[in-house]
């Protein structure tokens, strides 16, 4: 994944949360098959709805001209304090978002408690951040719209429509053919980061940069707030640009959160390299060794079938953490999946990057 970030005015205040169920719902364009908006619409939007109480977003969903899958998503910025006092003031606070509260407090308050956070459209709603606007983004351009109007999204997701780029489809069935990519995780990888998976992070130039950066601070985004390179060790938004090491951890870095399909923790994509910050780096030779679906590039050939629910629970996990509250008995086990206002608003541009 790529970052870039596009300048918009919206203003957020604290309020109370209202507890409602979590709905994921994806419009599709002409181009995009009825058999597989149908199957985005019931199992893959069945996942996040099995899984959380307050995930919603509504997404437009086409094919076109882009690397694997890109999208635009609307966000917004909150102050440090009204995003860790609304973390804090959750009354169906679980395990892990108690650990990240903690984090907060004892580790990203000082290097970011004077300044900004940026959160998703989705976010701001899951913990009750509301404001006199509600950006979202109208298909085919970067001009904010009102979400909850005719043709205002959260986000809209495109898909490539390179033939020479191979897409395989769960509910056809079969084997997946060699180099093809999963169309399902493809769109799930974008899923989560309207959510609230990525960073501010662009490392398409030389050194990495902060691509929420509009008034000359950085500006993370909150899975920035969650990265360590040891326990106790944050890593800032500007650093380890060089270094391959950094993790997710909820608990100050006592525990990396995030494993995938095999044995091994994961770990971030930190390299000047032009791929997301907030993505993981695939493991090698093979990359289906040890994959999830936020890994940086697709695993052609072996992701068939790859999702939120069975590539050890990172990426719940990380939206667990960063302010969705799971359903019940969606609850992860740490010990087990772990150990496993005033501001601005912006465009995100993503680009996952074909292997």
């Amino acid at each position: 994944m790529k970052n870039t970030y596009i300048q918009l005015a919206f203003i957020l205040a604290s309020g109370a949360a209202t507890a409602f169920a979590g709905t994921i719902s994806y419009t599709c364009d002409p181009s995009v098959s009825i058999a597989t908006c149908n199957y985005l619409n019931t199992t893959v939007a069945g996942m996040y709805s099995s899984t959380f109480t307050d995930a919603s977003a509504s997404i437009y969903i086409t094919m076109g001209t882009t690397g694997l899958a890109s999208t635009q998503a609307a966000f917004n910025v909150v102050t440090y304090n009204q995003y860790e006092s609304a973390l804090a003031a959750n009354p169906s606070m679980d395990a892990i978002q108690t650990s990240a509260v903690a984090s907060l407090n004892a580790n990203a308050a000082t290097p970011y408690g004077s300044g900004n956070v940026n959160i998703t459209a989705s976010l701001a709603a899951a913990l009750g951040l509301t404001g006199t606007t509600n950006s979202g983004v109208p298909v085919g351009s970067s001009t904010p719209c009102t979400l909850g109007t005719t043709g205002c999204y959260n986000a809209e997701i495109t898909v490539t429509n390179d033939p020479s780029t191979l897409l395989y489809y769960d509910n056809i069935g079969g084997p997946e053919p060699s180099g093809a990519y999963d169309f399902y995780t493809t769109v799930e990888h974008e899923t989560d980061e309207v959510l609230g998976t990525s960073s501010c992070i662009d490392t398409g130039g030389a050194s990495l940069a902060d691509g929420c950066n509009f008034f000359g601070t950085g500006t993370p985004s909150a899975t920035d707030l969650f990265r360590y390179s040891a326990p106790g060790s944050l890593i800032l938004d500007s650093s380890l640009s060089t270094t391959p090491g950094a993790y997710f951890s909820f608990n100050g870095g006592v525990t990396n959160g995030v494993t995938g399909v095999g044995s091994g923790p994961k770990y971030y994509n930190t390299l000047s390299n032009g791929e997301d910050y907030a993505d993981f780096t695939s493991s090698s030779p093979d990359c289906g060794t040890n994959q999830v679906v936020q890994d940086a590039e697709g695993c052609p050939g072996e992701d068939a079938g790859l999702s939120i629910l069975n590539d050890g629970g990172g990426e719940i996990n990380i939206l667990n953490a960063v302010g969705y509250d799971l359903v019940p008995t969606a609850t992860p086990e740490p010990g087990t999946m772990a150990l496993l206002g005033i501001g601005m608003g912006a465009l995100a541009l993503y680009r996952r990057r074909r292997a």
